[in-house]
C-alpha cells in the first residue's frame, strides 16, 4: 500500500512510498496528518508516479532511496526500513523512563483491541496527546502541564475545517467548530481520561512515583433529545418503504445500528407469551474491516415486542431460515450501513422535522418514551442493555410525577397520637386497606 498512515518520532503522518523497476526508483514522502488529508498524499503519489513515468521516458536511470518530508524546509532523509514506532518496552533502558510517545503505543498494545471504544483510544492518543506529550518524559509530566495542555484544547487555532461539507469547496471557511474550533468539555474530559489512564500504568509499572492530580472540566448536563409521538408518525410516513421497518424496529426496541444490521429471524421469538427479541450479536467495526461479535459489553439481552412491531415483522417474514437475515439486501446479505446516517438525516428533512435527527436519536427515543409511559428504570437498563444505572437515568426527567400527591400526607393527621387541638389522628403507618376495606373498619372500632 503506497500511502499509509504511521507514527513518525511521535508525530502522526501519512508517509507516502512508490517503489519501481524492483526498488530502484523508490520516493518516500511524509505529511503531517494534523494538516493534511489523505487525498493530499493521494495527489503526492500521484506526482511521484508521474515524475516515475517521465524519467522513463527520459531514458534516465532513475535514483533509488530518495526520502524526503513534505513540508520541511530542507530534505530530510530517514535510514529506517518502517517507520512504526518500536515497542516501548523494547526501548526502554534499565533505569530509563520512558518517554510519552513510546510509553503511550504501550498502553495501547496492552488495551483490548476489540472493546468498541478502543477506536476512539487510539485516535486520542495520536492526534491530541502524542503531538502535545510527544517527547516528555513520564516523570516530568506536571499538573502544570496537564493544565496548559487544557488550554491549548480551548483555544481555536484557526485551521480549516476538513469535513465532507467543505473539503470540496473553492475556498473552505475558517470556522470556530470542528477541526480548527475549540473542543467542547465532553471532548476534553474524554482525553484526559485517556491520558489519566496512560498514567496510572505508568504508577503501576513504577515507572513514575505519582500521578499528577487531573481536574476535570464541569459539563452542563443537558436533556436528551427525542421525537415525540407525532414526530415518529411523521418520520415513519417519510421513510421510504425499503427502509420503513428497520426504521420501525429502531425506535420500538431501542436496539444499536450493529444490532439492527446483524438481527436474524432466529432472535425473533413470534410464539412466545409475550413475543421478544433476543439479542446475542452485533457487528463491530475494527482497522477497517466489519466483523461479527457479542453486543456491547458482551452481554445478551431481550427486548419485547410491541403490537405494532410484532405485526409489521410478521408481515415481513416470508419464509425465511432462522440465520437469515431479518434485514437484508436483495442477495440476502448485510446492508450497506454507510449510508444510514443520510438516509435518516433526508427521512427527518422530507418529514418536516426541525430537530438533528440522527441514527441514535432513534434509541434515545425509545427510552425516553419508555419513561414517559411509566415503565421502571431498571426495566428499561436491561432492555437497552446499559452496564450502569445512572446511564440509563439521563431520560429520568420524563418520568411521570407520580409521588406529587403524597406531600399532602404531611398535612393529614396520624391516629394514636394527641395533636395540638387535643384531637386524636389517624395512624397511616399501621393501616393497610385490602380489597374488602376489612382493615379500614376494624380499625375504626
Amino acid at each position: 500500500m503506497s500511502v499509509k498512515a504511521v507514527i513518525r518520532r511521535g508525530n502522526p503522518v501519512w508517509r507516502v512510498q512508490v517503489l519501481r523497476d524492483g526498488g530502484k526508483f523508490n520516493r518516500r514522502r511524509f505529511l503531517d496528518r494534523r494538516t493534511h488529508l489523505k487525498r493530499d498524499a493521494l495527489e503526492v503519489e500521484a506526482e511521484l508516479i508521474a515524475e516515475y513515468e517521465a524519467s522513463k521516458e527520459g531514458g534516465g536511470a532513475p535514483t533509488s532511496d530518495n526520502n524526503t518530508t513534505t513540508g520541511a524546509t530542507t530534505p530530510e532523509s530517514v535510514t529506517e526500513p518502517e517507520l512504526q514506532p518500536t515497542p516501548a518496552w523494547e526501548l526502554d533502558k534499565p533505569g530509563e523512563v520512558p518517554h510519552f510517545a513510546a510509553f503511550a503505543q504501550q498502553n495501547l498494545a496492552v488495551q483490548d483491541h476489540g472493546l468498541s471504544d478502543f477506536k476512539n483510544k487510539e485516535r486520542t492518543v495520536r492526534l491530541h496527546l502524542i503531538p502535545f506529550f510527544g517527547e516528555t518524559p513520564l516523570s516530568e509530566i506536571s499538573r502544570r502541564m496537564i493544565d496548559l495542555f487544557k488550554v491549548k484544547l480551548r483555544t481555536p487555532t484557526g485551521e480549516r475545517a476538513s469535513s465532507r461539507r467543505t473539503r470540496n469547496a473553492k475556498q473552505p471557511r475558517i470556522t470556530n467548530r470542528r477541526k480548527g474550533g475549540p473542543k467542547s468539555p465532553k471532548t476534553i474530559n474524554n482525553l484526559l481520561t485517556t491520558l489519566r489512564s496512560i498514567l496510572n500504568l505508568a504508577y503501576d509499572y513504577e515507572l513514575v512515583d505519582r500521578v499528577p492530580r487531573i481536574k476535570m472540566e464541569p459539563i452542563k448536563k443537558r436533556d436528551a433529545d427525542f421525537l415525540d409521538d407525532d414526530e415518529v408518525k411523521a418520520f415513519l410516513r417519510a421513510a421510504p418503504p425499503a427502509w420503513r421497518l428497520f426504521l420501525l424496529t429502531a425506535v420500538r426496541t431501542g436496539l444499536r445500528r450493529g444490532e439492527l444490521f446483524e438481527l436474524r429471524w432466529g432472535d425473533l421469538h413470534f410464539n412466545a407469551r409475550r413475543p421478544y427479541l433476543r439479542i446475542t450479536r452485533a457487528q463491530h467495526y475494527d482497522a477497517g474491516l466489519w466483523s461479527v461479535k457479542g453486543p456491547k459489553g458482551d452481554k445478551p439481552r431481550s427486548v419485547p415486542m410491541s403490537s405494532e412491531l410484532l405485526k409489521a415483522l410478521q408481515r415481513h417474514h416470508s419464509g425465511q431460515g432462522p440465520n437469515d437475515l431479518v434485514f437484508a439486501d436483495e442477495n440476502g446479505e448485510h446492508l450497506h450501513r454507510d449510508g444510514l446516517w443520510r438516509l435518516v438525516v433526508d427521512t427527518a428533512k422530507d418529514a418536516g422535522l426541525s430537530k438533528h435527527v440522527h441514527p441514535h436519536l432513534l434509541r434515545h427515543t425509545f427510552a425516553s418514551h419508555c419513561y414517559q409511559r411509566g415503565i421502571p428504570p431498571q426495566v428499561v437498563q436491561q432492555w437497552l442493555g446499559h452496564a450502569n444505572i445512572a446511564t440509563t437515568e439521563r431520560y429520568a426527567h420524563l418520568a411521570p410525577d407520580t409521588g406529587e400527591d403524597l406531600i399532602d400526607l404531611l398535612d393529614a393527621p396520624k391516629s394514636g397520637v394527641r395533636g395540638a387541638a387535643g384531637g386524636t389522628v389517624r395512624n397511616f403507618t399501621n393501616t393497610t386497606t385490602n380489597t374488602n376495606g376489612s382493615q379500614d373498619a376494624k380499625n375504626a372500632v
